[in-house]
């Protein structure tokens, strides 16, 4: 039944239920730390187990048909993954040489290009100075030839001789103007060859050093196939066994023991995943409902701060059906010493809430509702 309440106790229930998500995120906490402990100790075990088992495995002619057959495939199987590989490894050497390379030809190009670049300059640059040094010192014979004419003719004569000292002045002015453009290109140009020496020298050092680790890997790799194939692909064999195979003696021993664990590690790893996303969901939820309320405070803040008609909050069965959930999925949870052991049970009760209580449509209702009843709710303001 549908529950109207005031603002201010509207805010609250919004609170409580951020609250409700926050302790059972808190909760699933405990049992995560359980997890990680236990998986820690567990694959320990399973490591153990997988290393004991593969020796008594290394014939697989010694094996029963079926059980040799299905090894073999397995073995198999690793063989075309590292030829894969290799392959692959193959490839990306060369195309990391060729970028090595590449990067060393662009820097000896670079260099050539400066030192045509560079002659050009400097001469222009040597014409010019020269070319300068000379207008210098015609002004200064012009200036002596104008001094040294008498007060008279400096004051009413001369006038041919300023005139083209005027002219030598301008022509200095544009000829140390050019000078200096040829200099400021000379500093740009050997500042774009610097820059770029260095770009190309760190791209030639990074696909080094990426083509070596790659070819160390492809050695490795192609010196090591045959052991390789059979060692991961008897682990691989050995991870993927859910029934004990018709075997007798120590590998019949050996073999329950791999396929007990990997059920094990199977059900925690299975669990951790739960964790992971049930405490993804909560937040996002805590989040969200903590947002909401900020906006349901400023309203309640707004109705106290001018003395507004006390708003009435209709919040609907849905809404309080959603949040009626967190009582019994903390209760679900809460036992993480017995749940830290029983993972499957743990990752069937948390899947079956969240399917059932905490989908991404329930969600999104939810929050719907509670806005649109404080919409309506704040309506009554005008």
């Amino acid at each position: 039944m549908p529950e109207t309440m005031d603002l201010a106790g509207f805010c609250a229930f919004v609170a409580e239920q951020c609250k409700a998500a926050q302790q059972v995120y808190a909760e699933i906490e405990e049992v995560q730390y359980q997890f990680n402990e236990i998986y820690r100790q567990r694959l320990e075990a399973w490591q153990r187990a997988l290393a004991a088992a593969a020796p008594l495995v290394a014939s697989p002619e010694a094996l029963p048909p079926q059980v040799a057959q299905s090894l073999l495939e397995k073995i198999e199987e690793e063989r075309n993954r590292l030829a894969a590989e290799i392959a692959s490894l193959q490839q990306q050497v060369g195309e990391k040489r060729a970028q090595a390379e590449s990067a060393a030809a662009q820097a000896r190009d670079e260099l050539v290009a400066l030192r045509k670049t560079n002659p050009r300059l400097d001469a222009d640059e040597e014409r010019l100075k020269a070319q300068c040094a000379g207008l210098r010192a015609e002004i200064d014979r012009l200036s002596r030839e104008i001094e040294g004419s008498g007060l008279i003719r400096r004051l009413f004569g001369c006038r041919r001789q300023r005139r083209r000292r005027e002219e030598l002045r301008t022509e200095l002015t544009a000829a140390g103007a050019q000078l200096r453009r040829v200099r400021e290109e000379w500093a740009a140009a050997k500042r774009r060859y610097e820059s770029e020496q260095t770009r190309l020298h760190q791209m030639w050092e990074q696909a080094s050093v990426e083509a070596a680790n790659l070819q160390s890997r492809l050695d490795y790799l192609q010196a090591n196939i045959d052991q390789l194939a059979r060692q991961n692909g008897t682990g691989q064999w050995l991870a993927g066994l859910r029934a004990v195979p018709e075997v007798t003696g120590p590998l019949r021993a050996a073999l329950t023991q791999v396929v007990e664990l990997n059920q094990v590690k199977a059900e925690y790893e299975e669990g951790l995943r739960t964790v992971s996303e049930a405490l993804g969901l909560l937040k996002g939820l805590a989040d969200g409902l903590g947002r909401f309320l900020k906006s349901a405070d400023k309203v309640l803040e707004e109705q106290e701060q001018y003395n507004l008609p006390r708003l009435r909050v209709r919040v609907t069965d849905a809404v309080l059906e959603f949040h009626s959930v967190w009582p019994f999925f903390r209760a679900q949870v809460k036992d993480e010493k017995l749940l830290g052991t029983h993972p499957a049970e743990f990752s069937k009760r948390v899947r079956a809430i969240i399917t059932d209580r905490l989908g991404d449509a329930a969600i999104g209702a939810m929050f719907e509702s509670l806005g649109n009843s404080l919409t309506e709710a704040t309506k009554a303001w005008g």
